[in-house]
């Protein structure tokens, strides 16, 4: 299977290089004040950074304009996993400890086009906030950081736009329904199959043993919003998305693989007098695929693995203004209902039913422009019921696990001059939900699994302080951060995570610790036409205590880099990003690897004989970028070129086990790729 990503990535890339295709923000969102959709400037803090649609647009990627994700990762704090794709790493968590939502509403499944960007649509976006400590009373269930978009309110103002970029062609349309509703509809498709048999029939020597390549790739995104009256408004939305992709690796392997998102919620709001209130109904599907049919060793093997989890929530806010708008008082409870499917391999496998409730506590005191305080208590009740499924019989195991959590968060800003303010956080954080983590592109498709009988919740406690300031056009944060996390959840086989062994996942699971500790700086200049950023991150992560690592002594965690700079200029249309990141330590289990496949056939690979065995060179990249807009009667065009990685510089990002040579290879992706992205709207 991992030849399969490696092709597959391949392909991409070819198709991308010869391609010729042409505020809705709550009050309790402290730092929305301070964010205008019309700048590129992050609202900056050393627990949470927030920022606009066009800060997002803003960046350099594969698709021509940027998404949440692109612009996270290039803030301090945060590192990368395979270079290039959608993997985010915030101050010495896994990938699987990381928050995405939208509208305060979890989304699990959130890369796209095989990690290039996300389900989101960007005409969809208001704001994208990082929080990486000081988190709020709603938030909870992860331990590193919250990435939270809020979708905007649609236009009362008729508007509609086509796009196409290298990989995805879309439409979008918002106005008016009489003169209470509003509404917004997005739709998205990837011609990758059309490109592919394009390229087939031009250039089929550049496709080597990949053969009949097909995918389903999109999304679709709508919103309804009624305004009631002055101070009530309803909205209704929905997200839907599905990546599928199938070829064949010669006469006798055909591989498929996919995973969909399907999230749907109903929101209330009301905003009068000192207390406002906020009421949020969603179910989430999603799901994910794959298939082998493989002649290995003279025997015929398939598999069929899924794994699915659907989740539903009531969450509901209020918040309240008390001593002139001073004092901030909020609670609420947040429901959550899931069923897990973890490792299904027909109907046989495992079936988890969980209840999350999560009752919370929240108070701040502010003297404006002077200073700020909040604390946020939590409980947590989280209830696992265990389900068997056997040959098509169903098995009651009864409760396999009942847990009662509390969970706090703190901070504070002082600003002790007009220009110079203090700030901290600490925050106590559990998770019930965590996330097999297999080969770290990005990909939607690693598995998540549920607090039970065989995992126990994950737990961190972190604390930062540090200093910030603004000097006219000058800005800047500077902090140190230290975390500890108890009961880490490692897959052995996460190099193999696509194979039959995933099935019997519960036996392959370790246990441990990690801790991490660091400084953050991030720079910010902006006048009219120039803007420019340097992010730098100064960290050590470790894991500890796995039995299976090291005879349990601390070694390197996945993807930790001491040294990660993020460099952005921009003047007017032109930006060029510089990225450099301390090369990575590939680790395994101190012990050989059986690899298995489904029936009785399997080899060992002894590569990974202890930890810290190879250390991956340092990435360095340059991506440039020039966007430019203009006008041709009613139609409004926006238009982004650029080139990521223009170094061509060869960026490893892992080892992997090549099943047809039985030895192991690395995988190298984002070479150098030009970008193209047309916006018309009218």
């Amino acid at each position: 299977m991992t030849q399969l990503f490696c092709r597959a990535w391949t392909c991409l890339l070819i198709f991308s290089s010869l391609s010729l295709s042409a505020q809705e923000t709550h009050w309790r969102d402290t730092l929305a004040a301070a964010v205008k959709t019309d700048t590129r400037r992050v609202a900056q803090g050393i627990g949470s950074l927030q920022t606009g649609l066009e800060g997002l647009r803003g960046v350099v990627s594969p698709l021509g304009e940027g998404d949440p994700i692109r612009w996270a990762q290039g803030l301090p704090g945060v590192t990368t996993g395979a270079d290039g794709t959608t993997a985010m790493y915030v101050r010495g968590g896994g990938s699987g400890n990381n928050l995405f939502s939208l509208d305060g509403v979890p989304v699990y499944g959130y890369s796209h086009i095989l990690g290039l960007t996300t389900i989101v649509p960007t005409q969809a976006i208001e704001s994208a906030r990082l929080t990486k400590g000081g988190f709020e009373g709603p938030d909870g269930n992860f331990t590193a950081a919250h990435l939270r978009i809020v979708s905007k309110t649609p236009s009362m103002t008729r508007r509609t736009g086509v796009a196409l970029n290298n990989f995805l062609a879309s439409m979008d349309t918002e106005g008016p329904i009489g003169k209470r509703f509003s509404y917004q509809l997005s739709a998205r498709i990837s011609p990758l199959a059309w490109e592919y048999r394009a390229l087939r029939g031009a250039l089929p020597s550049l496709l080597g043993g990949l053969d009949n390549f097909s995918a389903g790739v999109g999304d679709v995104y709508g919103k309804l919003h009624f305004q009631i009256d002055g101070t009530q408004s309803l909205s209704a939305s929905f997200l839907g998305s599905l990546d599928q992709y199938g070829f064949n690796m010669g006469e006798d392997s055909h591989e498929e693989m996919g995973w969909h998102n399907l999230l749907g919620m109903v929101k209330y709001r009301r905003e009068k007098g000192r207390t406002d209130m906020e009421v949020t109904l969603s179910g989430n599907a999603y799901g994910s695929n794959q298939r082998q049919d493989k002649l290995f060793r003279g025997k015929e093997n398939h598999l069929s693995l899924r794994s699915t989890l659907e989740e539903y929530c009531l969450q509901t806010g209020f918040y309240h203004r008390l001593w002139k708008g001073r004092f901030l008082l909020s609670e609420g409870v947040n429901l959550r209902y899931a069923r897990f499917e973890p490792g299904q391999i027909g109907e046989e496998g495992r079936r988890e039913r969980t209840l999350l409730a999560v009752a919370w506590l929240q108070g701040e005191y502010r003297i404006p422009d002077r200073l700020s305080v909040r604390l946020a208590v939590r409980g947590n009740h989280y209830h696992n019921y265990d389900i068997a499924i056997w040959d098509n019989r169903t098995r009651v195991y009864g409760d396999t696990g009942v847990h009662n959590d509390p969970e706090l968060s703190f901070s504070a800003k002082w600003n002790f001059t007009k220009h110079l303010a203090l700030e901290a956080t600490a925050d106590r954080m559990m998770q019930y939900y965590h996330t097999l983590e297999g080969l770290p592109v990005g990909w939607s498709l690693d598995m998540v699994v549920p607090t039970g009988e065989m995992i126990p919740q994950e737990s961190a406690w972190q604390g930062n302080a540090g200093l910030s300031g603004q000097f006219g056009s000058h800005s800047f944060s500077v902090g140190g951060f230290y975390k500890r996390m108890e009961n880490l959840i490692y897959y052995k086989y996460s190099q193999a995570l696509f194979s039959g062994v995933l099935s019997k996942w519960e036996k392959h699971v370790e246990l441990g610790n990690g801790r991490a500790y660091g400084l953050e700086f991030l720079y910010e200049f902006q006048q009219k036409d120039w803007y420019a950023r340097v992010a730098y991150t100064l960290s050590k992560t470790t894991r500890e205590n796995f039995p299976s690592f090291y005879e349990g002594r601390p070694f390197h965690a996945r993807f930790d880099r001491r040294h990660v700079l993020n460099a952005t200029a921009q003047w007017r249309g032109l930006s060029a990003t510089f990225i450099l990141q301390s090369g990575h330590w590939e680790n395994g289990a101190a012990e050989t690897y059986e690899m298995p496949l489904l029936g009785d056939i399997s080899w060992q690979a002894d590569y990974y004989s202890g930890v810290n065995n190879y250390q991956m060179p340092t990435v360095l990249r340059l991506d440039l970028g020039y966007q430019f807009g203009f006008k041709t009667g009613i139609l409004s065009h926006q238009v982004n070129v650029g080139v990521c990685n223009v170094t061509n510089h060869f960026n490893p990002f892992m080892l992997y086990f090549d099943t047809q040579t039985e030895s192991w290879k690395e995988i190298a992706l984002l070479p150098i790729l030009p970008n193209f992205s047309w916006r018309v709207s009218f």
